[in-house]
């Protein structure tokens, strides 16, 4: 019985010292709280309000808590949320929250909060306002008579959409959701009409707020020529169309008058004259330009000749130089100014683009041409040359390019021609 007894006691002692060891090597697995879908961390719900859930898993015990974040807004009626709290569990768990109706005219945003051990989880819950809000600012813009663009800055709790119905404008973007401040861009090309007038809305649940758009009228009609020959006294026809008043001034001496320097506005086109006296020396220009009260400005240029009269059915010879891919030649050039709108170069016609007693440039093409063994096709060359100070040699560059063996091959080079 002795010896019974005293096994037992020794079995005993050792299970106590195989359980006390157990225990002093096990740890406490970490707490575990997640949402059972990430999805479900934000909520948006109407104003009308109600009940929702929330599904998750808590390993540890964990207690709830709804709170709202409004400012010093007074809550009349609070939101709740059932059950506050809970057991730790593997498995998936519930909770429901109730958020009143919203009859304010504030948004508000909920905090649903889950306390677990060391962790935290936040559940978002925003509610728009049952009486809705919408500010749309300015609610007046004018566009620039020349075209570009005007912008209007829209804040709504709810989704909203622009409507349009005039088409002389364009609005981007057309619609836009709740919550966000969004900038709209209202774009129209230049009036060349009459001042108008338009209106678009915006409309966001119940609310509606109406924009007034506006554009004043400007447009300058230039000379149907603006470039004039050196003799005689030209006189040159144009009109200003503007619905503010105007001013029209020359950058370039007193070889030019205006008819008329100023207006006030006007819903028809006012007809102004240029007169411009006989050139006695170089070809000269002047940049006619029309500025409306809100400094909108247009502007087109007038040109004169120089007297040329010296420089016609004149011939000219010396040398061009031609370089072609890494090939370099120089040859003879004969040119004559037939008048001011034609020349010849080598027997082959060109056409004047511009001559004054300072300067020419003229074009020359070429369908077919052999040299050297080598045939070129559609071979064309601009020249531009400056006049010495007697008018007695011209020198200046050329460029153009022709084709050979197929290929089109591009050419520049240089030439200089006296008389």
């Amino acid at each position: 019985m002795c010896k019974d007894s005293v096994l037992n006691k020794i079995l005993i002692v050792c299970c106590l010292a195989v359980l006390n060891n157990c225990s002093g090597g096990k740890q406490d697995a970490p707490a575990n709280l997640r949402p059972y879908n990430k999805a479900n961390l934000n909520y948006i719900i109407q104003p009308a309000g109600g009940s929702y859930g929330f599904l998750f898993y808590s390993s540890a015990d964990w207690s709830a808590i709804i709170t709202c974040q409004i400012g010093d807004v007074e809550i009349p009626e609070r939101p709740t949320v059932n059950p506050s709290s809970g057991r730790g569990s593997s498995s998936l768990q519930s909770l429901n929250f109730t958020i009143p109706e919203n009859n304010t005219e504030f948004s508000k945003t909920y905090n649903l909060t889950i306390l677990s051990a060391d962790k935290t989880l936040v559940v978002v819950i925003r509610q728009r306002s049952d009486l809705g809000s919408l500010s749309v600012t300015p609610a007046e813009i004018t566009l620039p008579s020349l075209g570009g663009d005007g912008v209007i800055n829209v804040e709504s709790n709810a989704d909203w959409s622009a409507l349009v119905t005039d088409n002389w404008f364009t609005v981007s973007p057309r619609s836009g959701s709740s919550n966000e401040s969004v900038n709209i861009v209202v774009n129209a090309g230049q009036n060349n009409t009459v001042f108008r007038t338009s209106s678009f809305q915006i409309i966001s649940d119940t609310i509606t707020c109406i924009i007034n758009v506006s554009q004043h009228a400007f447009s300058v009609i230039p000379p149907n020529t603006t470039t004039v020959s050196f003799d005689g006294t030209h006189v040159l026809d144009f009109s200003i169309l503007s619905s503010l008043p105007w001013e029209v001034s020359g950058d370039e001496g007193t070889w030019f008058s205006l008819l008329t320097t100023s207006s006030q506005a006007s819903d028809d086109p006012i007809g102004n004259q240029i007169t411009i006296q006989p050139n006695p020396g170089g070809t000269r220009t002047a940049k006619i330009t029309v500025t409306n009260s809100q400094d909108e400005k247009q502007s087109f240029t007038i040109t004169q000749k120089g007297d040329v009269s010296a420089l016609l059915n004149t011939n000219w010879s010396g040398t061009a130089t031609v370089n072609a891919l890494t090939i370099s030649r120089t040859g003879s050039m004969t040119m004559t100014i037939v008048d001011e709108d034609n020349v010849m170069v080598r027997g082959y016609p060109g056409t004047i683009s511009y001559l004054s007693n300072e300067s020419i440039s003229f074009r020359v093409n070429i369908g077919e041409i052999t040299y050297q063994g080598f045939t070129g096709t559609n071979i064309t060359a601009t020249f531009t040359g400056t006049f010495s100070a007697n008018q007695s040699s011209i020198s200046g560059t050329l460029s153009g390019s022709g084709r050979v063996l197929g290929m089109t091959i591009p050419v520049s080079g240089s030439w200089q021609v006296a008389q």
